[in-house]
């Protein structure tokens, strides 16, 4: 019985030398055996990085060799650093020009690393990214345009760099931070964003082109000394001789500018016309308070259905800084008649 056992093991152990000693002669293979020690044949340098930067971030990239366990990194190229054991970085604020949007950058980088038999050896990596110049978003009440001698306040993000501090420039002013006010008088106004350093020089970002434009029309209604409101062609009382010009501002303009849309009318011109015959002057009149115009004693002669036809002269608007600037209003809109009664 004893026997039978021992031959059942030998059988054993010969199937399994069949089966594993093929695998096992095949692992040996891929080797180069030197009496007790092995080297592997080849080692390789890896990279690993974003392959797209936007203008203002740093560039950090990972460096290590392929079956090489310690490894030191060198940075000869003076634009990288080295950070801990397997770490690059570089600054990207200085690679592009103004007049550059976008640009591929190469670097290369020394790995020094220990070879089986305890020598020191080095390799070569090399690297690349593309560094790009970020796009400035802009918000403000007027999306796409200014308005023209108004307090416009003006918002620039730049994705990418949501956390660094910014710069904004425009008109020759300089302010910290991610918004603007500023109150455009020419044509058009050009905003430049900088990422600010407290280091090296400020970092120009990109620049976004504003049109300016005029604020919307203000209507004009006319009211008499009762407060009615009347419109041309309707009858006006020569006992009480009074007129009250109101301009009423665009809505959302005066709801997002209320410093910037106050309105005042300087002067009127009166004439009166009789029947058929041709229009008489009457004279061109203050307005007190910048919106009343009184006619006592210029009517006094007038007669009922006799036409009296006013012209509004020196319509303004009170900016923000104190400024009257002038309001171009169609001669239609700042031109009225009425009946005498």
């Amino acid at each position: 019985m004893a026997g039978e056992n021992s031959d059942i093991k030998q059988l054993r152990y010969q199937v399994m030398l069949a089966l594993y000693l093929p695998i096992l002669l095949y692992s040996f293979s891929t080797f180069d055996l030197d009496e007790t020690t092995f080297a592997v044949k080849e080692v390789k340098p890896v990279v690993v990085g974003d392959e797209n930067i936007v203008l203002g971030q740093p560039y950090t990239a990972r460096a290590y060799l392929t079956a090489a366990s310690k490894v030191t990194l060198k940075a000869p190229d003076g634009r990288m650093t080295v950070m801990g054991d397997t770490s690059l970085q570089m600054p990207t604020g200085s690679l592009l020009a103004e007049d550059e949007d976008v640009k591929k950058i190469n670097y290369t980088a020394v790995m020094e690393y220990q070879q089986v038999n305890k020598e020191t050896a080095e390799t070569e990596v090399r690297g690349s990214f593309t560094v790009r110049r970020p796009e400035l978003v802009a918000t403000s009440v007027a999306t796409q345009s200014l308005y023209r001698q108004t307090l416009n306040q003006i918002r620039i993000d730049v994705p990418g760099l949501e956390n660094q501090p910014l710069k904004l420039e425009a008109n020759g002013n300089m302010q910290e931070g991610r918004q603007l006010r500023l109150s455009p008088s020419g044509q058009s106004v050009s905003v430049r964003a900088f990422l600010a350093s407290e280091e090296e020089d400020d970092v120009f970002l990109g620049s976004k082109e504003f049109a300016v434009i005029d604020p919307p029309r203000p209507e004009i209604k006319v009211l008499d000394a009762t407060g009615k409101q009347l419109t041309s062609g309707d009858a006006f009382s020569k006992a009480r001789p009074v007129l009250d010009f109101e301009i009423e501002p665009d809505r959302e303009y005066a709801s997002s500018y209320p410093q910037d849309a106050r309105y005042q009318i300087r002067r009127a011109r009166v004439s009166i016309r009789k029947g058929l015959a041709a229009s008489q002057e009457v004279g061109t009149f203050n307005l007190s308070n910048g919106s009343e115009l009184r006619l006592v004693r210029e009517l006094r002669d007038a007669r009922p259905k006799d036409q009296i036809l006013v012209q509004l002269q020196g319509v303004v608007r009170i900016n923000h800084a104190g400024q009257a600037i002038p309001v171009q209003l169609s001669e239609a809109s700042r031109s009225f008649s009425f009946v005498l009664s």
